[in-house]
C-alpha cells in the first residue's frame, strides 16, 4: 500500500481505537442514576479489555480460557513523576455514573496480586472526576495471592452537566516494568 493511503488510514484506525477505549461500555451506559446507586460498577472478566493505558503505563491480558478468568497484567514503564498527568491504567465511567455516584461516599475495591513475571510490590489507585474533586492516589502493598484492596472516597455532586469519571491504577511508582495482575474493579455506594 502506498504511503499516501497507509498513513491516513492508520490515523483513522488509531482514532477509532482510542474512541472505543474511552467510551463506557454500552451495558453500563443505559443504567439510570438510581440503578447505579443500587448496583454500583464492576469491571471484570472480558470487560477488563475496556481498560485504557495512559502514557507511561501498559496493560495486556492473560488467561481467559477454560475455567480461568481473564486477567489484566498492568505495569508502568516510566516513573509517575515523569509521565504526563493521568489516571494510569483506567476504566471510564460515563456521565450516568457521575450522576449516580455524585455527592455519595463510594468504596472502590481492586482485586489484584503481584504479577507472575517481575512481581510488583506496591501500586496506587484513585478515583478521578472532571472538575468535581478527585480521591488522590491511595497506596497499597501487593501480596502473591489475590486480595481486595479498598478505599473510600466521598464525591462532590456534579456541577452542571455530568461528565465521565475514571477509576485508575498506577502500577509501580518507579516505572521499572514490574507487573501486577488485576482481577476486578468494583465501586459501591456506602450506605
Amino acid at each position: 500500500m502506498k504511503d499516501r493511503f497507509f498513513y491516513p488510514l492508520l490515523v483513522l484506525v488509531l482514532v477509532g481505537i482510542l474512541a472505543l477505549a474511552l467510551l463506557p461500555g454500552t451495558r453500563h451506559g443505559n443504567l439510570s442514576p438510581e440503578d447505579i446507586s443500587r448496583e454500583g460498577y464492576t469491571l471484570s472478566g472480558p470487560d477488563l479489555q475496556k481498560l485504557t493505558a495512559a502514557p507511561g503505563t501498559e496493560v495486556r491480558f492473560v488467561d481467559g480460557v477454560d475455567e480461568r478468568p481473564l486477567l489484566a497484567v498492568l505495569l508502568s514503564n516510566n516513573p509517575r513523576k515523569f509521565a504526563p498527568a493521568s489516571a494510569g491504567v483506567f476504566g471510564t465511567l460515563g456521565p450516568n455514573y457521575e450522576a449516580g455516584f455524585g455527592g455519595r461516599k463510594l468504596e472502590i475495591t481492586i482485586t489484584a496480586r503481584s504479577g507472575r513475571e517481575k512481581p510488583l510490590a506496591e501500586f496506587k489507585a484513585g478515583y478521578f472526576t472532571v472538575g468535581t474533586g478527585d480521591s488522590g492516589w491511595q497506596n497499597f502493598k501487593l501480596g502473591d495471592k489475590f486480595e481486595d484492596y479498598s478505599f473510600t472516597f466521598k464525591t462532590n455532586p456534579p456541577q452542571g452537566k455530568p461528565a465521565n469519571d475514571f477509576v485508575g491504577i498506577w502500577p509501580g511508582e518507579d516505572g521499572k516494568s514490574e507487573t501486577m495482575e488485576l482481577k476486578s474493579i468494583k465501586i459501591t455506594v456506602v450506605k
